[in-house]
Order: C-alpha cells, then sequence, then structure tokens
C-alpha cells in the first residue's frame, strides 16, 4: 500500500532545541524542480534530527533487525527575502508512498510522477510563509531509517512521529511565529496532521486536510480494491469471493493473527507485498480516527476534489467535516472543486483515474488560492 500512490512527526521541547551536526552538503539539483525565477524566498538545505523511539517495535519476534536509532530527515527551509520576523509557518505531510521534498515520486527507473506539491508550497512561500518541505523516508536525501532498518518494521505510528519531530523543530526555529505554525496534510497526511494538532499542547494553529481521510483506512482501502476488482472486469461470484478473501485478510491484519487459512491461501498470507505493508496497516486499522478528529480543536480546512477516486468526497471530506463539527472544532471550513481529482488538478472532463497522474498538468489555481486565503485569514 505504501509503496503506491494509494492515498502519496514526543513532545518535550527539550529535545526540539538539536544541534546542527557538521557543516550541511550542498543541495543536489534536483531532477526537476528549480526555485522559481526572481523568488522572494530562500530556500536553505536542513537536516532534522530524529531519534530513535517507541514506535517502532518488531513485527514479530523473529525479525532479524530491530530499527531502534538516530537519522536525520533531510529537507529545507523557505524564508521570506525581505522582513525580519518571526513569520507565520507551514509544514506540508505528504501522502502514503515515497515522495521528495517537492512532490516527486519514483514510479520506476527514472520515471516520476510529479504529485504538484511545490506549486501549493512556493505559493506559500511566496506569500510571506515560512515553509518546510522534507523527503520523505528513502527518498531524495532521507534514509529509509536507521542503519540497518527493516522497510517492513516501519508502521504508520513511525511516520507519524517522523512528522512529530519535524513540527517541533520548525516550532523552535527563531524565524517562526510559534503561535502561528500550521499544518498540511495531502491524503494519508491529512490523517497524520490532525492527529498531531490533536495532541496535548501541540501549539498548531490550524489544519489544512487536503483528500485528507473521513474513514478508517480500513474501509477506504477496502473501498478502493473493490473498485479496481470491478474495474477489472469482476463481478459477481467472482467478485464476493475475492472481497471476501480481502476481508479476511485485512482482519487478520488488524487482529494481530494469522488469517482462516481456508479464506486466505498461505501463499497470499505470505506474499513479499503483504509482508511488508503489515505493520503499516495494523496500525493504521486501529488507529480511533473518530475520536482524534472529535478531540481536535483548532481550525481546520477540510478540501477534496470532486473527481477523486482514491478517497471520497462524501463519505470522507463531508464526513470528516461533519465529524470536527460535531467535536471541539467549532472553526470547519469544507470546500469541494469540482472536476478535480486527488493531486488537485483538473480532469477537464474525464473520469479521474491512475494513468492521469502521469499527464503534465498544474495544480488547480483557485484552490491554491482558498488555502493561502484560508491560511492567512487564520
Amino acid at each position: 500500500m505504501r509503496a503506491t500512490f494509494a492515498l502519496g512527526c514526543l513532545f518535550v521541547f527539550s529535545i526540539v532545541a538539536f544541534a546542527q551536526p557538521t557543516p550541511l552538503p550542498e543541495a543536489k539539483p534536483h531532477h526537476s524542480y528549480k526555485l522559481p525565477e526572481g523568488a522572494n524566498f530562500t530556500a536553505t538545505e536542513v537536516r532534522i534530527a530524529r531519534p530513535g523511539d517507541h514506535t517502532q517495535h518488531k513485527v514479530s519476534p523473529d525479525a532479524k533487525a530491530a530499527p531502534e536509532g538516530d537519522f536525520e530527515i533531510a529537507g529545507e527551509l523557505c524564508l521570506p527575502k525581505t522582513g525580519t520576523g518571526p513569520w507565520p509557518a507551514v509544514f506540508f505531510i505528504s501522502g502514503s508512498g515515497t515522495q521528495d521534498r517537492h512532490g516527486y515520486g519514483l514510479a520506476g527507473p527514472g520515471k516520476y510522477l510529479d504529485c504538484g506539491t511545490w506549486q501549493v508550497l512556493d505559493a506559500l512561500a511566496a506569500a510571506g510563509f515560512v515553509v518546510l518541505r522534507v523527503d520523505d523516508r528513502a527518498t531524495g536525501s532521507t534514509p529509509m531509517g536507521p542503519s540497518g532498518v527493516d522497510a517492513k518494521e516501519i508502521g504508520f505510528q513511525a511516520l507519524v512521529s517522523d512528522a512529530r519531530f519535524c513540527l517541533r523543530w520548525l516550532q523552535a526555529r527563531p524565524e517562526v511565529d510559534k503561535k502561528r505554525v500550521f499544518l498540511i496534510g495531502h491524503s494519508e497526511g491529512g490523517l497524520t496532521a490532525p492527529l498531531l494538532a490533536a495532541e496535548e499542547n501541540s501549539g498548531v494553529a490550524g489544519v489544512v486536510c487536503m483528500a485528507g481521510p473521513g474513514r478508517n483506512m480500513f474501509d477506504i482501502i477496502y473501498d478502493q480494491t473493490e473498485a479496481a476488482m470491478k474495474a477489472q472486469g469482476l463481478g459477481g461470484s467472482a467478485l464476493a469471493a475475492n472481497l471476501k478473501v480481502q476481508r479476511e485478510l485485512m482482519l487478520a491484519t488488524k487482529e494481530g493473527r494469522e488469517p482462516d487459512y481456508s479464506v486466505v491461501p498461505k501463499q497470499i498470507w505470505n506474499r513479499a507485498d503483504v509482508v511488508a505493508g503489515r505493520k503499516w496497516m495494523r496500525e493504521h486499522f486501529n488507529v480511533d480516527d473518530a475520536a482524534m478528529h472529535k478531540k481536535l480543536s483548532c481550525p481546520v480546512l477540510v478540501v477534496n476534489g470532486q473527481a477523486d477516486f482514491q478517497v471520497n468526497p462524501e463519505k470522507d471530506a463531508r464526513a470528516l467535516a461533519a465529524r470536527l463539527s460535531q467535536g471541539k472544532c467549532n472553526d470547519v471550513t469544507l470546500k469541494l472543486y469540482d472536476d478535480l481529482d486527488h493531486l488537485f488538478k483538473p480532469c477537464n472532463g474525464k473520469p479521474s483515474n491512475m494513468a492521469m497522474y502521469f499527464e503534465k498538468r498544474d495544480v488547480d489555481k483557485a484552490f491554491i488560492a482558498d488555502t493561502l486565503a484560508w491560511l492567512q485569514r487564520h
């Protein structure tokens, strides 16, 4: 799941006073992104200390490598060229899959998917926000994790912890107004961002949920799988049989048990991609997202494209906004955009699909303007 683009960081302030290590390496030329010509902001290479913590426990006792240990998350900090600060700030949290700081994900040898993240973040930086953008694990200049880490041991909670440390690092920067730090989460990041903001004393001024889930990932993955099966022509008893396997596989993953092998064949349960995503899925499936959303009290902007085929504008965006309004949040804004897909790019009247993601399209300007205006008001 995390290897696809299906949906793509403790809390002590003494921890975030990170001493800079040896001088940072020069930023490597990006394969596609360049700072806009005449930009009124700078982009400085940064490294954020990511200490090992309790979120990375072994999936099984016989796992060969325990990923406890320290490493650094690579990224860059964009600062206004004029003024003295402190300025309002934004930290962007990407969706599942591996994406670099500008929203490019490797989709094959020399083939990249452009999520368009850079267009959103450049606009915010140009408007006077401090912007932190980072490379996900195993992309750009960020390693998979500590030395010797086993990728299958990295679950969702470890990724949340990555984002938590990045948030605390940003809040500790002297250039940043600590009372005006916002989170923008796209897709899976649209769950991570409110999770962090709902934590006690998070200090987050507001959250933007871009195509974020309004249901547990269990339901979203199941619906995505059913839609994919139907798109492949499955129907009737064949569809029902395949969905029965899918549900038992997911329930066994959630409950931390072996499946009913009369339903799920052992070769499927032990398949490399299933094993690799097991911890990530188990931790997602056991998130109490309803309780978390009702606990969140800061302002939230919920945005979604009506053409999104990965999260549902009704089941997710509208449900999320309603759930937030039923809790502690008294400032919820919902915006749905006709013809925009999961990447907030126009579909030009065509049904959205994965192949379209590789077409050269820009993020919708109206969506960017609305997001900027909401951040400026708050």
